[in-house]
């Protein structure tokens, strides 16, 4: 269901890895409901993989600069705080830029301002309110540990990435706001299984009082599981992602609760750059610099439900419902997806 027009062209810089390497779907499930938006609007969309290899990102960028045919779009990631160089190489290419996921630093920003000012290619950003999901996870768990005094340990993801300290700022504001409960610790990983058991496994022996874990993901969070399991420990273990893994885990009483849907962040991408390529500016429905709250917390309870509308019918997902091109309305957008789950 397209707006009448030549298809545009999409290129999206991906960071992460075309297969997984112990750190999780994410990138490749947000290519994977980008792809679905993409076949929704007709669009074409190619992804390139850096491998979690900010240089190979680079190069990719620089590559895609000297393409005679350059694309319509280029979807980049601020991974590794590589966007602004990003940014400058693409500057040499008729394509526009959107950013996602990761938004440039305050820093960043200072060097080379704000969307559609010096940089005139690069239209817009959408990120997550990644604090705003943790905290709504953190309520979770308190939820679920009742009248316990929470002990909380955090594992997060590498300073570099934006996302880690958001994360952590949403689970630090839910604290300061319950007035109850203390962060023993927050120790930043490498986004895997491996090192989520590891931190865990050592943060347990140094704080045996601790009764939550949060994880900056689903993988640390699962290994962090294993570390509690290992210890015997109680402990509710908290993760980010909502990934088909810890559906599994939530199913059979492990994780206690995680906060998904991040990965749709593409899928909106799609829908913005669609309405742009089709004359409706979504910098007239909330600016250039789009900051989205759609993501939900997924505990036992309703993981089946979840599980079924996101991962065994993804490919009948209508994304047309959120274009403003194809459903015009004033106001920003709204990316609740409780248009797409409404319908089993």
């Amino acid at each position: 269901m397209a707006a009448q027009g030549p298809a545009p062209r999409v290129v999206f810089l991906n960071p992460g890895e075309p297969v997984e390497r112990g750190k999780g779907p994410h990138w490749r499930m947000t290519a994977r409901f980008m792809a679905a938006a993409a076949k929704t609007f007709g669009m074409q969309l190619e992804v390139l993989y850096a491998e979690r290899d900010h240089l190979l990102m680079l190069r990719q960028a620089e590559e895609l600069a000297l393409r005679p045919n350059a694309p319509d779009y280029v979807v980049i990631v601020n991974e590794k705080l590589a966007a602004v160089q990003m940014l400058k190489t693409l500057a040499r290419t008729p394509a526009k830029v959107l950013m996602i996921h990761n938004d440039l630093t305050p820093e960043q920003r200072r060097e080379v301002g704000n969307e559609r000012e010096q940089m005139r290619h690069w239209i817009g950003t959408a990120t997550t309110d990644e604090a705003h999901a943790e905290y709504r996870l953190m309520q979770e768990l308190y939820r679920q540990l009742g009248d316990r005094e929470p002990q909380v340990i955090g594992i997060t993801g590498d300073r570099s990435t934006p996302v880690s300290m958001e994360r952590a700022q949403g689970v630090s504001d839910f604290i300061s706001h319950a007035g109850r409960g203390r962060t023993l610790q927050l120790a930043f990983g490498d986004w895997s299984d491996a090192d989520g058991e590891s931190k865990a496994s050592v943060l347990l022996s140094r704080y045996p009082q601790a009764n939550i874990i949060w994880a900056g993901n689903d993988s640390m969070a699962l290994g962090a599981l294993r570390a509690v399991k290992a210890r015997g420990a109680r402990v509710l273990v908290g993760g980010t992602g909502g990934w088909p893994s810890a559906m599994a885990s939530l199913a059979e009483g492990g994780l206690a609760a995680t906060v998904g849907s991040h990965f749709f962040i593409g899928a909106w991408a799609m829908v913005l750059l669609h309405d742009y390529h089709h004359g409706v500016d979504f910098a007239q429905h909330g600016g250039p610099s789009l900051k989205l709250d759609y993501m939900s917390v997924v505990n036992r309870d309703n993981a089946p439900r979840f599980d079924h509308v996101v991962y065994q019918r993804d490919g009948a997902l209508d994304f047309s419902v959120y274009s403003k091109a194809l459903h015009p309305k004033p106001g920003p957008y709204d990316f609740n997806l409780a248009p797409l789950v409404r319908n089993p």
